[in-house]
C-alpha cells in the first residue's frame, strides 16, 4: 500500500468513528429523556387530589386528561402519574406502565401550592374501546423549591395547518431565569364545562427569559371551545 492511500484509509476510519460516536451521543440523548424501567407507584401523594379523567377516543387516536390540584403549602416536584383506561367490563386495554415511555408520559413536572393542572397523555393506545379512566399520582422524589419558575401561556387559539389539521396554537414564556428542558404544554378544550379535546406539544430548550411559538395537535375537536394551556417546568433549579 501506498503512502498517500495509508493515509487516505486512515482518514476514512477517523471519518467512520466520528460518525459512530456522534450516533451514540445521539441515541444516549434519546433514551435519557424515556422511562426505561416501567411505572411502579408504590405510595400515592396524599396532597395531590384527582378531581376528574377524561377519555377522548376519535380515528385519530386517544388522549387521556387527568384533572389534580396540589392541596399542599408548598410545591411538588416530578411526581409519578399511573393510568390505566377500562372497557366497559372493567377490563384493562391500556396502561402508562410499559418500559421505554417518554418521561412526559410517566409524570407530573411540577405543581405549585394549590395549582391546577389538566395532565395530558395523547399517546393512549387502546387495545379496545375504552369507557373509564383510573388515575394514581405517586409522591415525589424529593419537594419542589419554595417558588418554581414561572411559564406563561400567551395568545391561545385553534388554527388550521397547511394540511388541514386543526392545532392549537399559542405562545409560552419563561418568566424566570431557570432555562428550561423539554418543556410540556399540556393544552386543553372545553364547551359546556366537559373536556372535549386535548394534546401537548414539547419544547425541547427554552431559555431563561426567553419565548417561543408552540402547536398542539389535538385528539378531539377544539373547534369553538374554551382552550386553556399550561406549562409546568422541568428544571425547577438552576
Amino acid at each position: 500500500m501506498s503512502r498517500l492511500a495509508a493515509i487516505l484509509l486512515l482518514v476514512a476510519l477517523a471519518g467512520c468513528e466520528s460518525t459512530q460516536s456522534k450516533s451514540a451521543r445521539l441515541e444516549r440523548a434519546a433514551q435519557s429523556a424515556k422511562h426505561e424501567t416501567g411505572l411502579s407507584i408504590t405510595r400515592e401523594a396524599s396532597e395531590i387530589a384527582v378531581e376528574g379523567t377524561t377519555l377522548l377516543q376519535t380515528d385519530a387516536g386517544a388522549a387521556t386528561v387527568v384533572e389534580l390540584v396540589n392541596r399542599s403549602k408548598g410545591s411538588l416536584v416530578a411526581l409519578p402519574i399511573g393510568i390505566a383506561v377500562r372497557d366497559a367490563g372493567g377490563k384493562s386495554v391500556y396502561a402508562n406502565d410499559a418500559p421505554g415511555l417518554d418521561a412526559s408520559l410517566v409524570q407530573v413536572p411540577a405543581l405549585a401550592p394549590g395549582e391546577k393542572l389538566g395532565w395530558v397523555n395523547d399517546q393512549v393506545t387502546l387495545a379496545e374501546p375504552g369507557k373509564a379512566v383510573e388515575a394514581r399520582v405517586g409522591v415525589g422524589a424529593k419537594p419542589g423549591p419554595a417558588e418554581l419558575p414561572v411559564m406563561e401561556i400567551s395568545d391561545l387559539k385553534t388554527e388550521t395547518d397547511a394540511g388541514g389539521s386543526l392545532a392549537i396554537v399559542g405562545t409560552v414564556a419563561n418568566r424566570s431565569q431557570v432555562a428550561q428542558k423539554r418543556l410540556v404544554v399540556f393544552a386543553v378544550a372545553r364547551k359546556g364545562g366537559r373536556i372535549v379535546a386535548a394534546g401537548r406539544a414539547i419544547v425541547d430548550e427554552l431559555a431563561a427569559g426567553k419565548s417561543t411559538h408552540f402547536s398542539a395537535f389535538p385528539i378531539g375537536d377544539p373547534a369553538g371551545a374554551r382552550l386553556s394551556a399550561a406549562a409546568p417546568p422541568t428544571v425547577v433549579t438552576p
